[in-house]
């Protein structure tokens, strides 16, 4: 019996330098996120700012006519660093939902269902998938006529009577009762593991080399077949970087200095140059909100650039999804001040528990001449480099 093709995935990679925008609105742009791995060559400083990061989730039922009775708790939030998320938690259900950070009730739903709610929606752009909806319904005061509010609250509310109530987990910055009942605060454990003498690589972040319309230049630049070499070099690299921060979030065996496998049952070339260290490896498991995620990201850079004094010549973080949820990402762009401008819609997906969503950030610290310049101009020896891989399987509009 033949095995099943895997799912086909995609992949963007970016790189850049600090401070960057990209990385600035990265964990905004994620908003419900469920795993965070951090890899770097062990630094006890480091090990310690990170352990003092606490988070916690609630375990809760609601219904989903209180969702709206009580909007002004996800609306007033919406405007906050760490505002109110919720996603539904139904082992077995087809029908899922979410509020995601900028106020939104988003629900995903079944033909059948959607027929019984009556309310508008949009039909997901994927075939075989064409049968669900999406209803985007904003919590905002005056976001919406009286006549439409009143039709959507009455028609959750004859789906809570036929359903009764959903499970659900939320994160908050501060105490949330209502409209929640049955809650249960679950702290998020941070897991940390260190790994003995592990062959690490010298990542030497750079950006990806450029390919050329002529043969040959002038001036004794490359010709287009050198480029094609150097493009090809540049992919393997990176492929290698981001296996090697994979393989060490799973403590593979292989990377260890005196791992010594059967040929003809495994073979992992290190990538070089690398020398062996001790390397820490550190997790969190659960509902994480974006306000997390960031104080993550700030804290490695920090560590980076001097405020933590921390000796790591690189840190890599990856983040996974909660790929169940209706909305995965919100694409925020960056005004002139720095502030993240909400978009008027997110990308269409299908909420599936088993779907791909992930990011993996490699940061390394500073070490360049100031020779390589990023994609957009900015001198990438000025700070801390970065590249960033971001992966996503099938049925989500992200990137059309």
């Amino acid at each position: 019996m033949d095995a099943p093709a895997p799912e086909k995935r995609r992949l963007k990679v970016t790189v850049g330098a600090l401070p960057s925008s990209k990385i600035a609105s990265l964990a905004a742009s994620h908003p419900f996120s469920q795993q965070i791995d951090v890899v770097f060559p062990s630094d006890p400083r480091l090990v310690e700012a990170l352990r003092g990061l606490e988070i916690s989730y609630v375990r809760a039922k609601a219904r989903l006519v209180d969702i709206l009775h009580h909007a002004d708790v996800f609306a007033t939030s919406a405007s906050e660093s760490d505002p109110v998320i919720v996603c539904s938690n139904e082992a077995d259900e087809e029908d899922v939902w979410c509020v995601d950070p900028r106020g939104h009730l988003s629900l995903s739903v079944t033909a059948e269902s959607y027929q019984r709610l009556g309310l508008l929606g949009q039909k997901l752009p994927f075939k075989n998938q064409s049968d669900r909806h999406v209803i985007d319904i904003p919590l905002r005061k005056n976001a919406q006529s009286a006549a439409n509010q009143a039709k959507q609250k009455k028609s959750l509310e004859n789906w809570d009577e036929r359903r009764g109530l959903w499970n659900v987990i939320y994160s908050a910055n501060s105490t949330v009762s209502a409209p929640f009942q049955e809650t249960t605060t679950v702290p998020v454990q941070c897991e940390v593991q260190e790994f003995k003498d592990i062959l690490v690589p010298t990542p030497s972040l750079s950006v990806r080399p450029e390919k050329s319309s002529t043969q040959r230049s002038s001036g004794g630049q490359p010709t287009r077949d050198e480029i094609e070499d150097m493009i090809e070099d540049w992919d393997l690299r990176t492929q290698s970087l981001f296996e090697w921060v994979g393989m060490a979030c799973l403590g593979a065996q292989r990377l260890r200095a005196n791992d010594r496998v059967d040929p003809y049952v495994a073979v992992y070339e290190p990538l070089q140059p690398s020398q062996m260290q001790d390397v820490t490896h550190i997790r969190w498991r659960g509902l994480l909100s974006p306000g997390f995620v960031k104080r993550v990201i700030d804290t490695v850079c920090s560590g980076l650039q001097g405020t933590i004094s921390t000796n790591a010549s690189f840190i890599a973080i990856t983040c996974q999804a909660l790929s169940s949820s209706p909305v995965s990402y919100i694409p925020y762009t960056t005004s002139a001040t720095g502030t993240l401008q909400t978009p008027p819609s997110v990308p269409l997906k299908l909420p599936r528990k088993e779907g791909e969503d992930t990011w993996s950030l490699i940061i390394e610290r500073p070490v360049g001449n100031g020779d390589d310049v990023a994609m957009n101009g900015s001198n990438v020896a000025d700070g801390p480099k970065w590249c960033l891989v971001e992966s996503l399987g099938q049925w989500d509009a992200r990137w059309g």
